[in-house]
């Protein structure tokens, strides 16, 4: 009972499954089981339709291909429609199946020359005979027989490859052996030939990376035919195949019997002449080498010794190309025509075909590089395909086409040398024929498997210097093979390759002019550094030759020869702009990327060097000694009863009778904030740079090809990059962009605006506070801050009507002089003034603690001391007061504003030079903006070079400049706390 309630929920369950679960029922209908043709029995096929084994019928077994179905040996077809929808008979006891497998037929008597084999077909016994089974209108006989060919004079007639017909034997045979039967002689490829005509040929397959070689499939089954062929018939086709195996061996001359010793020797035993008169190309054999391999002798005449009538012209659609010609052959030696390079016939990589094609445009440097499987490399090339390079021109109205040399960097010499990978010409063996892919030849026996590949190919065209036709040497394809096993490689393992198209001229006199510039510039920049330092030797008071002096010059010295080197690579880089971007006719073609080191080098030395200079100047400029001078006394009782309207002073009054130190707090926080202003805004310079750059497109002018153009060619998008004509580009945007903001600061900003340097200067008079700068020992700079009002400590409406009174001018000039309203100097100090001022200023200020305590107090009290000992003495010092230490204003001469060095010098007196150009700006950044913008320039410049990256470079130099900054700033303000004797806590 208990299995029927079962049995029923069961069937209640199956029932209502497709009910319940639809999606499930459908899905199962897609699924499908796994069968892969191997695993099908030997009585059954794989159904494609079906992807299932299925059984063949009686009388069947299962094809070779697995995919069908075949009578068994013994059976005839009756029935045949294809895959498994067959029908077999078996043939009657002692019955053969036809050769056809429709019929069945008698082999005839035992005594005759016929059998029946394994398979159930007749055969005959003797190799010169064939099977005949049917009368020539088709009939079927009773008996098949065997038909004797005739192999003597006459007939010469062989069985073929099916052996049932009797044809005319090769002429090899009928030469050798007078007859068709060859088998007292030597057969080779196909071929019969005399037993003396048997010589050694090595069937050896070089590898390229080790001294070694192995045994090729290819080379056993057909080098010795091809070279008897060739060597005894002057058989075209076995010449080309001998051909063929030579540059299948690389060209290589290491094996005595190897293909290309053989052609070599083939070639010499000729007696015949020469085709074109080239002596490496006798009559009726291949062009394989350009020039003789045992005695290769210098290449320059067959490089450059001849230019071709080729004109190209950047403008001209025809003549802006190179047409480059390829006559290709195959495996077998059979000539498969002619064809254009264009469309990547020498190119691995697939890419667009504007892009492939643009490697053909004159003048455009190309680069193309990518990553290739191995199955791709022979699914496309399963027989290599073998090519000769000719450049076609035409010549009083007719084409003609000149044969183009390939060297060949794998070649090896009869000692096994790399003789085509150095740079010595002379030993160079240039060859005409190449492959891409070979993965035929490094079958090897019993099992090695080679596959061999260009993994680069460069096209190298040279201009012929000094000519305005825009003609050219004939150009070089040079091939690097590399090869790979295939037995430890899998087919999906990837390789590099890349292809390349190379332009160059002699840069000969280029670089002779280069290196007269740097030697001139040079000995200027040596005559600038001397003229600067014995400046700076006057200025610190020095007689006799010292280290430091020593040590400024070579710092002067660098900053100017970073100056040099800028010049002569600025000066480049605009020289090729101009003159490459802007030919018809392509006269001038572009350094090399060899030749572009040079260049670079003077890129990276300049930088270096400014590195060096910009170092010096923050050292220097974070190291003056400087001096706020207050010029405020205090106000004595009178003025303070008027003011407050009192018969007596009070404890407020007395307190206001003291003079504020705010006033010199608030100048030494705005001298901090001008330490670093410029002429120009260092992040919007490089937004500017990279917006004109990138989004205009000018960067597109540092592209190598010859036609101008703020967006690139769609049909040279594949060009690269050349460094002089990126820093070109690079420098000319900068500079123009930097002198048109400082231009535009001076002009315009600083006139309608603001000017920061001038404002601090009425700060100065307005706050009543003189400031006196060294930069050197006896040489600095003096802003004259004393108000002509008599106090800078005013109410608001004191300020106000003082300032009333100097627009009315109803006070006196702000200068140092009566009547004068020049405020800054250049002061150049005499020894006893700055013997004073260094003995007022032995005692350094000491940094007060943020909690005073006992012992800091008594910091303070000293600090304090010597900021008033110092302001009384320069105090007394701006007012004559001391005779022995007097000075005079006077104005520069012409030579000392050129030469920026000061011819008299201050023995007794000091002098101070009238500076309306506000000179002080050279100890702040504002007075250095050209040599920060040079240096930020270089920065760019050489990052952009190594990197290639627009934002990359622009970014680096931001922060670079921003870091300097906050170094200047923090460094300025410790210097400022340490000389000014005023404390870093009020320091902002």
């Amino acid at each position: 009972m208990a299995m029927l309630v079962l049995e029923g929920e069961v069937c209640l369950c199956a029932l209502l499954f497709p009910f319940l679960c639809p999606s499930l029922v459908d899905a199962q209908q897609y699924f499908l089981p796994l069968k892969w043709p191997r695993e099908c029995g030997p009585r059954e096929f794989f159904s494609s339709t079906e992807f299932i084994c299925r059984p063949c019928g009686a009388g069947q077994q299962r094809a070779a291909n697995g995919l069908s179905c075949i009578c068994k040996p013994g059976y005839r077809l009756f029935r045949d429609y294809g895959g498994a929808n067959i029908t077999c008979s078996a043939c009657n006891t002692g019955e053969a199946v036809t050769q056809d497998g429709w019929d069945c037929i008698q082999c005839g008597a035992m005594n005759s020359s016929t059998k029946i084999l394994s398979n159930g077909k007749c055969a005959c016994h003797n190799a010169n005979e064939i099977l005949v089974e049917r009368t020539q209108n088709g009939k079927l006989l009773n008996q098949a027989g065997c038909q004797l060919c005739d192999a003597m004079p006459m007939a010469y007639t062989w069985p073929n490859s099916e052996r049932n017909l009797c044809a005319k034997c090769g002429s090899s045979f009928i030469i050798s052996a007078k007859s068709c039967d060859c088998s007292d002689l030597t057969v080779a490829d196909g071929l019969c030939f005399s037993s003396s005509a048997s010589v050694d040929a090595r069937i050896d397959f070089p590898l390229l990376s080790l001294p070694i070689a192995v045994t090729s499939s290819w080379f056993a089954e057909h080098l010795l035919g091809a070279r008897l062929a060739c060597q005894n018939f002057r058989n075209t086709t076995a010449c080309q195949a001998l051909g063929n195996m030579c540059v299948m061996a690389m060209g290589s001359l290491r094996a005595t019997s190897g293909p290309c010793q053989i052609l070599l020797h083939i070639g010499t035993s000729s007696t015949g002449s020469h085709t074109n008169n080239i002596p490496t190309w006798p009559v009726g054999l291949p062009w394989i080498y350009y020039n003789h391999p045992t005695l290769p002798g210098d290449t320059r005449p067959i490089l450059e010794a001849m230019a071709l009538p080729n004109t190209f012209s950047t403008w001209d659609t025809q003549k802006r190309r190179l047409h480059i010609v390829l006559a290709k052959y195959d495996i077998q030696g059979n000539f498969l025509g002619y064809g254009k390079a264009d469309g990547g016939k020498l190119q691995l990589c697939s890419d667009t075909a504007s892009r492939i094609d643009s490697a053909y445009i004159f003048g455009t440097t190309y680069r193309q590089m990518c990553s290739i499987s191995i199955s791709v490399l022979q699914s496309h090339f399963p027989e290599p395909t073998f090519f000769e390079p000719f450049l076609e021109f035409e010549q009083n109205g007719q084409l003609h086409l000149y044969a183009l040399p390939v060297l060949n960097l794998n070649l090896h010499d009869s000692f096994g040398t790399f003789i085509n990978q150095g740079s010595d010409r002379r030993r160079w063996v240039l060859m005409r024929r190449f492959l891409l892919v070979d993965a035929v030849g490094g079958l090897g026996v019993p099992s090695s498997h080679l596959l061999r590949f260009v993994s680069s190919l460069s096209i190298f065209v040279t201009l012929v210097p000094g000519e305005t036709l825009g003609r050219i040497f004939p150009p070089l394809l040079s091939l690097r093979y590399s090869e790979i096993d295939l037995e430890t490689a899998g087919s999906d393992s990837m390789v590099q390759v890349s292809f390349s198209v190379d332009y160059s001229m002699k840069q000969g006199e280029n670089q002779r002019q280069t290196d007269i510039a740097l030697a001139v510039l040079g000995s200027l920049a040596v005559l600038h550094a001397l003229q600067k330092t014995v400046s700076w030797r006057r200025r610190q008071g020095l007689h006799l030759l010292d280290l430091p002096s020593v040590v400024n010059f070579l710092i002067f010295f660098a900053g100017l020869l970073a100056n040099v080197f800028f010049l002569v690579a600025f000066g480049t880089g605009l020289y090729w702009l101009i003159f490459y971007k802007n030919q018809q006719q392509v006269t001038v073609l572009l350094p090399s990327e060899q030749e572009e080191m040079s260049f670079v080098i003077y890129v990276s030395c300049a930088l270096g060097l400014k590195f060096l200079q910009i170092l010096h100047l923050l050292i220097f400029q974070t190291s003056v000694d400087i001096f706020f001078l207050d010029w405020e006394r205090p106000r004595d009782a009178a003025e303070i009863l008027a003011e407050t309207s009192q018969t007596s002073m009070s404890e407020g009054a007395r307190a206001k009778s003291t003079i504020s130190i705010w006033r010199t707090y608030f100048v030494a926080n705005e001298w901090i904030e001008l330490q670093t202003i410029r002429k120009l805004s260092p992040a919007l310079h490089i937004l500017l740079t990279i917006f004109f750059l990138q989004v205009i497109g000018f960067e597109n002018l540092a592209l190598r090809e010859p036609t101008p153009s703020l967006l690139p060619p769609l049909d040279t998008d594949a060009a690269c990059w050349s460094r002089i004509l990126r820093f070109g580009v690079c420098t000319s945007v900068w500079i123009v962009l930097g002198f048109l903001q400082i231009g535009l600061h001076s002009l315009c900003y600083e006139r309608f605006i603001e000017d920061k340097i001038r404002q601090f200067v009425d700060l100065c008079s307005m706050s009543n506070v003189s400031v006196l700068i060294f930069s050197h020992c006896n040489f600095g700079y003096y802003i004259h801050g004393r108000s002509v009002h008599g106090r800078g400590d005013a109410s608001i409406d004191e300020m106000y009507t003082n300032l009333k009174k100097e627009e009315e001018n109803r006070c006196s000039c702000r200068g140092l002089l009566p009547n004068a309203d020049v405020q800054t100097f250049e002061v150049a100090t005499s020894i006893n003034m700055r013997r004073r001022f260094e003995a007022i200023n032995q005692t350094p200020a000491v940094v007060v603690p943020a909690r005073l305590n006992g012992q800091a107090l008594g910091v303070v009290e000293q600090n304090i001391q010597s900021y008033h000992i110092m302001n009384r003495f320069l105090s007394a010092f701006i007012d004559h007061a001391y005779k022995d230490m007097d000075y005079i204003v006077r104005d520069k001469t012409t030579l000392e504003k050129v030469l920026d060095m000061e011819i008299q010098e201050p023995l007794d007196k000091s002098l101070f030079y009238n500076d309306p150009r506000h000179s002080f700006s050279r100890v702040l950044c504002y007075g250095h903006s050209s040599t920060l913008l040079l240096f930020e320039m270089l920065l760019f410049c050489v990052v952009d070079l190594a990197s290639q990256d627009l934002v990359l470079a622009a970014v680096i130099t931001y922060f670079m400049q921003a870091a300097f900054c906050s170094i200047w700033q923090s460094l300025g303000k410790r210097n400022l706390a340490k000389k000014t004797l005023v404390d870093k806590r009020f320091l902002i």
